[in-house]
């Protein structure tokens, strides 16, 4: 059976849905809270809009493993993916590797960012 993303499954945008947790309209339930952080400066907003961009990405993944011949999802997939591709490849340009799998000649620069506990 076929199922059309955008008959069956309103999707939100990605800052909703990855401040909430859930890209699909039709799937949220409400629970305690829903997130609303505001990034503070440039390096942040790259971080921020790599993780939400992960997140929708990987939701579209979900989704596709059930309905693998919806080609709205497809589409939606590969749109996510290029855009978390791209601030990732701006955050790494500006400060450096943040991911294990690209080559950075052992230059693992990272290691000495401060840590999540030592930020201001």
């Amino acid at each position: 059976m076929h199922n059309d993303l955008s008959k069956n499954n309103k999707l939100v945008n990605v800052n909703v849905g990855f401040n909430r947790g859930n890209m699909f309209e039709n799937l949220f339930w409400p629970y305690k809270y829903i997130s609303d952080y505001k990034p503070s400066n440039e390096k942040e907003e790259l971080m921020y809009n790599i993780q939400k961009y992960c997140f929708a990405s990987h939701e579209m993944n979900l989704y596709l493993d059930l309905y693998p011949n919806d080609l709205q999802a497809i589409g939606l997939y590969n749109q996510y993916k290029e855009q978390e591709n791209k601030y990732l490849k701006d955050y790494e340009d500006k400060y450096g590797f943040i991911t294990l799998n690209i080559n950075n000649n052992n230059n693992w620069q990272w290691i000495n960012s401060p840590w999540p506990w030592e930020r201001n």
